[in-house]
């Protein structure tokens, strides 16, 4: 045992931790400094609101408008509201302020209200929104007078690189027309026709004798050309395109849309006509007159009068089947007393007589 502790006590002592590194050279430490320092750590990125959330509020903010809107007591009252409220929560927003916007002054007080709501579509969208949207809203301003307002919504349109449909088209007609502005309402008609012709002669106003000059100087760059995309359902276009051209005098595009017109079957109203007569004493020549025919009176008063036969027809639509049948028998009873009074050269004493008989009201002749 001593011996064992003698050993211990005479070995020499055991270090108890390694010792530590000499300090580096001096040629090292220059190496190292040359080398440049080390690259630090990336920082990590910067906590930012995304485009995500963003656009997530302003979608929400949107749907509480619409809240707002479909919430009102003028709004409950319509059918075509109620439908919306149905389904208002399962639309995108952008076909839910175009339906909006279509539906119109039963959702909407004002122009202001619906551009409101239109802006704050275009910035959840990114972009434009629908033809159908913008033509919505453009019957509003129209209802309201604001002519101006409503070409800036298709100046908005054109802006968003948005192609216009044939409503928003024909409502700005409308709106230039309301203004006097008749070289856009011509500049207007040739881009709804389906035009690409030059536009210079669209914008000039001035004498009729100025006008012929530059058209003669310009021939064959006729704004409505034979094979412009227009149909039966382009009345109103045509209508004010008629009257811009007399307005303008420019009588060889006004014969030429009445030409266009009399190929489809299309009436004219007053208003064109009297724009016609215009033109005639603005030339001191009954030359404007000729490019009326008596094919267009004739469509023209089928148009007056065709109103009248579809209320007739759907008056009878709605009678029952005995009331019709009573109706028939009783207009032909009067077309065969008719024609037998003719036939047998009776008096009007006789066809007095005759009809009272028919009618059961013969005693009244005693009175």
């Amino acid at each position: 045992m001593l011996s064992l502790v003698f050993l211990a006590s005479a070995a020499p002592s055991l270090p108890l931790r390694p010792p530590l590194l000499a300090t580096p050279s001096l040629p090292l430490r220059a190496r190292a400094l040359a080398a440049g320092p080390l690259p630090l750590r990336v920082p990590p990125p910067r906590m930012t609101a995304s485009s995500s959330d963003s656009r997530s509020s302003e979608s929400a903010a949107l749907y509480s408008k619409m809240e707002r809107l479909l919430r009102a007591p003028k709004a409950k009252a319509s059918p075509l509201v109620r439908s919306l409220t149905r389904n208002w929560l399962t639309l995108p927003p952008e076909e839910l302020v175009e339906n909006a916007l279509v539906i119109g002054r039963s959702l909407f007080d004002t122009f202001d209200d619906g551009f409101e709501l239109l802006e704050a579509a275009e910035h959840v969208a990114g972009g434009a929104l629908s033809a159908r949207a913008y033509g919505g809203l453009m019957r509003i301003g129209e209802a309201e007078g604001r002519h101006a307002d409503v070409l800036a919504l298709l100046g908005r349109m054109r802006a968003c690189g948005a192609p216009p449909g044939p409503a928003v088209m024909l409502a700005a007609m409308h709106a230039a027309a309301s203004l006097g502005d008749w070289g856009c309402v011509s500049r207007l008609f040739s881009e709804y026709a389906g035009d690409d012709g030059a536009a210079a002669p669209l914008e000039v106003l001035g004498e009729p004798a100025a006008v012929e000059e530059l058209e003669e100087a310009l021939r064959g760059c006729s704004p409505l050309a034979p094979g412009a995309a227009l149909t039966r359902y382009d009345t109103e276009a045509i209508r004010l395109a008629v009257r811009a051209h007399c307005a303008r005098g420019d009588g060889a595009l006004a014969e030429a849309t009445l030409a266009r017109a009399r190929e489809l079957a299309l009436p004219l109203d007053l208003p064109a006509y009297a724009a016609v007569a215009r033109l005639a004493r603005a030339r001191r020549s009954l030359a404007p007159l000729g490019y009326l025919r008596p094919a267009d009176i004739v469509l023209s008063a089928g148009g007056a009068v065709e109103p009248s036969v579809l209320e007739a027809r759907a008056a009878l639509s709605r009678l029952s089947r005995a009331d019709r049948d009573l109706l028939a028998a009783g207009v032909c009873a009067a077309a065969l007393a008719a024609a037998a009074v003719v036939a047998s050269g009776g008096s009007s004493a006789e066809l007095d007589g005759f009809s009272n008989a028919l009618t059961g009201f013969d005693h009244l002749d005693a009175l």
